[in-house]
């Protein structure tokens, strides 16, 4: 993945203040730099969203890689009257699916890495928290792995996407085919679940 992203450090400031589809029409145009910023604004929020479907970071590498060689292949594909982001998002959750479809199944996240190392929950604890701290996040990514796990895989991916993508309803209901009813319904059940366990869970740790 260091390879494929080597090309990045070449960025101009000038490209960094363009909008996503003045970065594409500048890409198609010829100027690599731009998709080296798409590049550098997405790979943070797509990697973690294939992060979490796949739960190995090898696949999502590869799943992340063979999402933007679809763009460097062709730059056509991508239609300027669709938003970046979400024909984005689309493009990653198919190329996930089509994984899935390939292993014949869809792995559950771990609650923890190798060697009994934190899993991907546990990754995004923050900076070098002392001791005791680092005991209340592994902990607490434990809960909330957890509890992830224990969701309905249609509103699990819909915490997924709405959380690393930051797209509307909306556009979330359009990536998945389905009415936005259904989408802020899938939502508000997720939410609501999270939110008991992880109150049930706070409740056993104050006895």
């Amino acid at each position: 993945m260091a390879v494929f992203f080597r090309f990045i450090a070449r960025l101009t400031i000038r490209c960094f203040s363009m909008t996503d589809s003045e970065l594409m029409a500048a890409f198609k145009a010829g100027d690599i730099e731009a998709l080296g910023v798409l590049l550098e604004r997405y790979k943070a929020p797509v990697y973690g969203y294939l992060l979490r479907l796949t739960a190995r970071p090898d696949a999502a590498e590869d799943l992340f890689q063979e999402v933007f060689l679809k763009l460097v292949r062709n730059p056509g594909v991508y239609s300027e009257r669709e938003k970046f982001k979400s024909w984005l998002f689309t493009v990653a959750r198919n190329a996930a699916m089509d994984y899935f479809r390939r292993e014949g199944s869809r792995s559950a996240e771990p609650l923890e890495g190798e060697d009994g190392e934190p899993g991907v929950l546990g990754q995004a604890v923050s900076g070098e928290p002392g001791p005791q701290e680092s005991l209340e996040n592994k902990l607490l990514g434990e809960k909330i792995a957890l509890a992830l796990n224990q969701l309905a895989s249609d509103q699990r991916e819909i915490f997924y996407l709405r959380h690393y993508s930051e797209l509307s309803f909306k556009e979330i209901a359009a990536i998945l085919g389905v009415p936005i009813g259904t989408a802020l319904a899938r939502m508000s059940r997720a939410a609501a679940f999270l939110r008991k366990e992880l109150e049930a869970g706070v409740k056993e740790g104050l006895q």
